[in-house]
């Protein structure tokens, strides 16, 4: 049995019940996750100083968690906050869930826009997509209008994902959707059907890449 701990990088709310619930679809059955979110920390992400804020708190989960022997650990959010203090800090696994969607798109080779929250986070997709050198294929990055802590609001959700959806495909050309944040987990299969096109949801992308991660590593030894 394979243990993940999935780590939200905020203090828990309903927004961080919600988006661990999405986890538990794609699961295989040999992994055991575990969730865990902040003690100390900002209630949400979507600037650079929110992110500066989780990481010392963050660490000290991490290094918490390697530890108490899991396996591999999952920062659970599209910015990947700390990500590369939590590589240097632990000899185990760290996977971000930005990470991981960026991976997909390099290896499907696809023009694709990202879906996030606000105008304020626009900034940092944009530099995640060059720092996990997917910018090439990156043709929009479009605002919902929507904080983080609204994203619970389903149908108000849905409208907006639906709408900044066609407009990428349509307007940007795009030809894949990338989910850009953790909040909005558990619509991507929803909104693939009402677009006929491929979304990536990055807790799926997250957790996959550490399960293929994991076992890949288990059959070597």
């Amino acid at each position: 049995m394979l243990k993940i701990l999935v780590v939200d990088p905020i203090v828990k709310s309903k927004l961080t019940e919600h988006v661990n619930e999405a986890y538990w679809k794609p699961k295989a059955d040999d992994i055991a996750l575990h969730f865990t979110c902040l003690e100390r920390g900002p209630r949400f992400i979507e600037t650079e100083e929110n992110e500066k804020s989780a990481i010392p708190d963050l660490l000290r989960v991490i290094n918490n968690g390697e530890k108490q022997g899991y396996d591999a650990i999952i920062i659970n959010c599209f910015g990947n906050p700390g990500l590369e203090e939590a590589k240097s800090l632990v000899k185990i696994p760290v996977i971000g869930a930005g990470e991981a969607s960026f991976l997909k798109i390099k290896t499907a080779k696809k023009k694709f826009s990202v879906i996030t929250t606000v105008q304020e986070a626009v900034p940092r997709v944009a530099r995640n997509a060059r720092k996990h050198s997917a910018e090439q294929w990156l043709v929009s990055i479009r605002p919902l209008g929507m904080h983080v802590l609204e994203l619970i609001e389903t149908k108000r959700l849905r409208r907006a994902l639906l709408s900044e959806g066609k407009k990428a495909l349509q307007e940007d050309q795009a030809e894949t959707i990338v989910l850009g944040c953790t909040g909005m987990a558990g619509n991507a299969e929803w909104l693939s059907k009402k677009l006929s096109a491929p979304i990536i949801d990055p807790t799926r992308a997250s957790l996959e890449m550490t399960i293929e991660l994991l076992k890949s590593k288990s059959n070597e030894m």
